[in-house]
């Protein structure tokens, strides 16, 4: 189809025309490319290319690493936004959001989603989770990212994964991937400047998501974040009555005969946290975790 075709809709306002991009992108089952939402639309490619690009401009959708394009997080927090304003039975962010009142901090989730994470909610309480991100936000699948999902998943994404390791660390991750199956969470320690830093680069990742030039930046600043979030404690390190210092804790969201779904993380960001204190938020983050698979 030509790309300089008479378009169906010329007489439509462009309102009409971002309305329809985002509606498809809506209902696709997977990210399109400019191209097939020009088919789709009966839009001309250069229209459909426009209103893209302004729409990325202001994080209402999202560029892939493959050049096509999905729902942004800017449409994803207006939808989170509404959502929480819905009455009706026990959700999904019903049960985020009570977890988040109950370990008082912020709680995400994340999903895999080829050679990346994507976060899919965010609920903020004291702090954020993981700091200055947003739902619809998208990291490297790099150790230790999504460890317990990694934990239970097929023997050649295990492996994959500890590949994308230095290979200095391979030998850590293969123990932490161990040590989630015995202990069932992963509970990550950081000390108490690195809380502090960890804040301040939270601020910046914020600041710049409302400047489109800063894309880079803000990408460079938030791979930052993960290089700082701390390492795994041990099952035996955390049997202690000692206070411990903790950044996240996270747990797999397993399905039907222990296929894994997503991770569900709360952040803590202490840096003294009691064992009385680590019991409640371990049980707290279990508990939601297991419910969680029968709301999706």
């Amino acid at each position: 189809m030509s790309s300089d075709r008479a378009e169906s809709v010329d007489a439509s306002p462009p309102t009409q025309r971002v309305v329809s991009v985002l509606e498809l992108l809506a209902d696709a089952d997977e990210p399109q490319t400019a191209a097939q939402i020009a088919d789709h639309l009966d839009l001309s490619r250069s229209t459909v290319g426009n209103v893209l690009s302004a729409l990325r401009a202001r994080a209402w959708v999202s560029r892939r690493g493959d050049l096509t394009y999905e729902l942004g997080p800017a449409f994803l927090r207006t939808a989170e936004r509404e959502r929480g304003k819905l009455g009706g039975d026990p959700s999904l962010r019903t049960v985020l959001q009570g977890l988040a009142q109950e370990v008082d901090c912020g709680v995400a989730m994340i999903v895999l989603d080829g050679a990346e994470i994507r976060f899919t909610d965010v609920v903020e309480n004291r702090g954020r989770v993981p700091a200055g991100i947003s739902v619809g936000t998208r990291l490297p699948l790099i150790p230790p990212a999504a460890a317990t999902v990694i934990a239970h998943a097929d023997e050649a994404t295990r492996r994959a994964w500890l590949m994308a390791a230095d290979p200095a660390d391979r030998r850590k991750y293969e123990q932490l991937l161990a040590d989630v199956h015995v202990f069932g969470v992963a509970v990550w320690g950081v000390d108490s400047r690195s809380v502090a830093t960890l804040d301040v680069l939270a601020d910046i990742v914020e600041y710049l998501a409302h400047d489109p030039v800063s894309r880079g930046l803000r990408e460079r600043v938030l791979a930052l974040l993960g290089e700082i979030s701390g390492a795994a404690y041990r099952p035996s390190e955390l049997d202690t009555e000692a206070a411990l210092p903790i950044s996240y804790v996270s747990a797999p969201v397993l399905g039907t005969g222990g296929v894994p779904l997503a991770e569900l993380i709360v952040g803590p960001m202490h840096a003294a946290v009691t064992r009385g204190e680590r019991d409640r938020c371990l049980s707290a983050v279990v508990a939601a975790a297991t419910v969680i698979p029968g709301l999706r």
